[in-house]
């Protein structure tokens, strides 16, 4: 396997923060079933209903509930009815089956954000729509993904047409704090590495060469000056790439893995498994007699990380990261979550323990016959 990275951050092209970003706001799935995912992610994640929407409420051609924890916000929408927007998610389920139609952005000034970014170059999506309460507006991303620039006023409503409810108490061992990183998987990463750098005032992080002797990809991180935002693209550079496959089945880019920070991973993870979500096999030689020299001295105990399949990658000298990645969650093999824990000054994404990820990868591969 060959990689090459950046360990800290590349000199910044761009000081400035053109948009107004602030952090992710939240995520919309598009679903064939919103009540069985809204049940999948507080059964399995640990999340909390927060609030929901549909024709009753205001929100035209489609039910969507939203769920979270922390800063981790999720809504799973699925058509109802008739009509442009109902016909809008339909079209997509057809085409990509269940996945990511928007990553959402916080920003300081919604109207700014959306008439900066196409003055940048970004096609516009939907114009801002704004009340007392909040701001929103639209730009078109990779594929069929969107951008949204949500601007908050007031404390208290999600977006139009939800309405709050009622989420119950959060006392299991899963926590996740925020999202930490959003993958893409593109046909072309440097033009999608350009247009985060022109339109979003991003800036090149790492970049990698993955090659494992049966399979091979590119990926590039761009990030926010501050580091709330990063996003790796990656693309395919063999034919039988994981990249290309997913490219393949889902139809075009889009996204390939959120994720989620938590304070714990033991205690996240062992819950997880509990709650019957599947994660990549990580092989047993994996906690050999060079774990401990290929990651240094770490809290956690060794044999608690092996039981869970926990990988460890040091990134600093005075940080490291702990990790582990789901099975693709929908019928289609493309999503899929990635549980992140870092500790210190860690800022990696894992790059030692690519080649443990993509095995496991190709494994799921081999087993559906794409490799």
């Amino acid at each position: 396997m060959s990689r090459t990275f950046f360990d800290a951050p590349v000199e910044r092209k761009t000081a400035a923060n053109p948009l107004g970003l602030k952090q992710f706001d939240h995520v919309e799935f598009w679903v064939d079933d919103a009540d069985q995912w809204r049940d999948f992610f507080v059964k399995k994640y640990g999340m909390v209903p927060r609030a929901y929407g549909d024709a009753t409420t205001g929100l035209a051609g489609r039910r969507a509930h939203l769920v979270g924890q922390g800063r981790v916000n999720f809504v799973v929408t699925e058509p109802q009815g008739a009509g442009p927007e109902a016909e809008a998610v339909r079209a997509h389920l057809e085409k990509h089956g269940c996945g990511v139609r928007d990553v959402a952005f916080r920003v300081q000034d919604a109207r700014h954000a959306f008439a900066e970014a196409q003055r940048r170059g970004a096609t516009a999506v939907r114009g801002v729509f704004g009340n007392e309460r909040l701001a929103t507006a639209s730009i078109a991303a990779y594929g069929d993904t969107i951008h949204t620039f949500v601007e908050r006023k007031q404390p208290g409503e999600f977006l139009p047409g939800f309405q709050n409810v009622a989420g119950g108490i959060d006392d299991r061992d899963i926590n996740f704090a925020m999202i930490d990183h959003i993958v893409a998987n593109v046909e072309r990463m440097d033009e999608w590495v350009t247009f985060y750098e022109q339109v979003f005032g991003l800036d090149l992080y790492m970049h990698f060469d993955i090659n494992t002797g049966r399979s091979a990809l590119m990926s590039k991180v761009v990030s926010s000056t501050d580091g709330w935002i990063k996003m790796p693209i990656n693309e395919p550079s063999s034919a039988n790439s994981q990249i290309q496959e997913f490219l393949d089945q889902y139809q075009g880019p889009g996204v390939q893995h959120i994720a989620l920070l938590t304070p714990n991973i033991i205690l996240t993870i062992d819950e997880m498994r509990r709650m019957g979500q599947d994660f990549l096999e990580v092989p047993d030689s994996y906690y050999d007699e060079n774990f401990e020299e290929r990651v240094g001295r770490i809290d956690e105990n060794k044999e608690t990380l092996r039981q869970l399949r926990i990988l460890v990658d040091r990134d600093d000298k005075d940080g490291y990261l702990l990790q582990l990645f789901t099975q693709c969650v929908f019928t289609r093999p493309t999503l899929f979550f990635e549980v992140i824990q870092r500790k210190g000054r860690s800022m990696g994404f894992g790059e030692g323990n690519f080649r443990a990820l993509f095995e496991a990868i190709e494994r799921e591969q081999q087993r559906r016959g794409t490799l």
